[in-house]
């Protein structure tokens, strides 16, 4: 692994990173405590982006950090100097711009001056030269190949790192207690928050058939360790090259993604994580149930079996998985024509925010005399029950109504 912090930007010796000193520019570090971290969300932008990143993308990677000084739009305004096109508000090109250098502000919707707000940023930092003299990952890392590591800690506490399914396996056999782990998003509060202890952790991050993500004839099969921005970019892909009435479940999960924490946790998270975990308020589980999604589950002898999503939980944070099983897999089959899926989420806030109530909802039109009827139809919900719930007595109603 190759981690760099705030630390590794800017220096006493080198000077403030370009990111470091537009945000300074642009009096967005205020407070300064959440400022390294939308630092380095933008500086890992940028290194993963082969071109510059649209104003889009910048507000994306942003919305995992939150500031509490409510300062955002100094913020954002920083950092659109690395961005492909700065035509929005504040510009020289804004449409809110009026006569003799004036501009209306959209929140109080009264005039002023364009040079009292100006974006120093614009002119007086390059944001073309963000590339110059960056830390690479290191060429010797590349080289070397995921190694098995088995770490132990007070208390007993043991920390595996396998990389062959077979071992997972053979692991959770022998400790049928064991943590399955990925990006530690819902074990790391547990054990801060909740004091819950593991004895046996297991990192599955580096094994193959965890993290499968392919295209198939029928439908789409995803590893259980596959990370959720992985699969966020490879759902997009997938909604330009197939036909439209084949991805009408890709495009709910999109948008039910996209409301789904921050991209921090969605780099990090794995859908076997969250599925497995299984909160009420999963964002993902009911669309799963409701796009008739199929798990495969393997136990330690190799042996597999497929069960429906909608079959799969049991109830608060119980799953249909014996205590040698894991989950392997996730097949999500292509809809059919006059097959919609589409989801559902109200939380408090749009952006990082745990669902008060979410939902997903398919529904199957075929048509018959003259008419279009509801052929099938699937209404699950979130955050109602002690898992995710169907709804039933819906679905038996809407049945064959026009």
């Amino acid at each position: 692994m190759h981690v760099i912090t705030v630390e590794g930007l800017g220096s006493c010796r080198r000077g403030l990173h370009p990111i470091q000193e537009s945000l300074a520019r642009t009096h967005g570090s205020q407070c300064g405590f959440c400022t390294p971290g939308f630092v380095m969300s933008m500086y890992a932008l940028l290194q993963s982006s082969q071109t510059p990143p649209t104003e889009e993308q910048i507000e994306e990677c942003l919305a995992g950090n939150l500031c509490r000084c409510t300062g955002y739009r100094a913020i954002l305004e920083a950092f659109r100097v690395f961005a492909k096109t700065s035509n929005i508000l504040y510009t020289g090109v804004s449409s809110l711009n009026l006569q003799d250098g004036q501009s209306v502000c959209p929140s109080t919707g009264k005039p002023y001056s364009v040079d009292r707000h100006k974006p120093t940023s614009y002119n007086e930092v390059d944001g073309t030269k963000y590339t110059e003299e960056e830390l690479i990952f290191p060429p010797e890392l590349l080289l070397k190949k995921p190694t098995f590591l088995n770490l132990t800690g007070f208390g007993g506490l043991m920390w595996y790192r396998p990389i062959t399914l077979q071992h997972v396996l053979d692991l959770k056999a022998k400790y049928p207690n064991a943590k399955l782990i990925v990006g530690n998003t819902e074990v790391g509060i547990e054990t801060r928050l909740k004091r819950i202890q593991y004895q046996v952790l297991v990192s599955v991050m580096h094994v193959p058939e965890l993290n499968v993500l392919e295209t198939r004839e029928d439908g789409i099969e995803i590893g259980a360790a596959m990370r959720l921005s992985i699969l966020l970019n490879f759902f997009r892909k997938v909604v330009t090259e197939r036909a439209a009435h084949e991805t009408s479940s890709c495009k709910a999960f999109i948008e039910q993604l996209k409301w789904f924490a921050g991209s921090q946790i969605r780099n990090v998270s794995s859908i076997g994580g969250n599925i497995c975990t299984a909160s009420p308020i999963s964002d993902l589980n009911p669309l799963w149930m409701a796009a008739r999604a199929k798990f495969r589950i393997i136990d330690s002898k190799g042996n597999i079996k497929t069960v429906l999503a909608e079959n799969f939980f049991l109830g608060y944070r119980k799953l249909d998985l014996a205590y040698d099983e894991i989950l392997l897999s996730v097949f999500l089959p292509w809809d059919k024509t006059f097959e919609f899926v589409k989801e559902f989420k109200q939380s408090h806030r749009r952006d990082d925010d745990i669902a008060i109530v979410n939902a997903g909802i398919h529904v199957h039109l075929q048509e018959h005399s003259d008419n279009w009827v509801v052929a099938d139809a699937s209404i699950v919900y979130g955050g109602v029950a002690p898992c995710s719930l169907s709804a039933i007595k819906t679905k038996e109603f809407l049945i064959d109504k026009i």
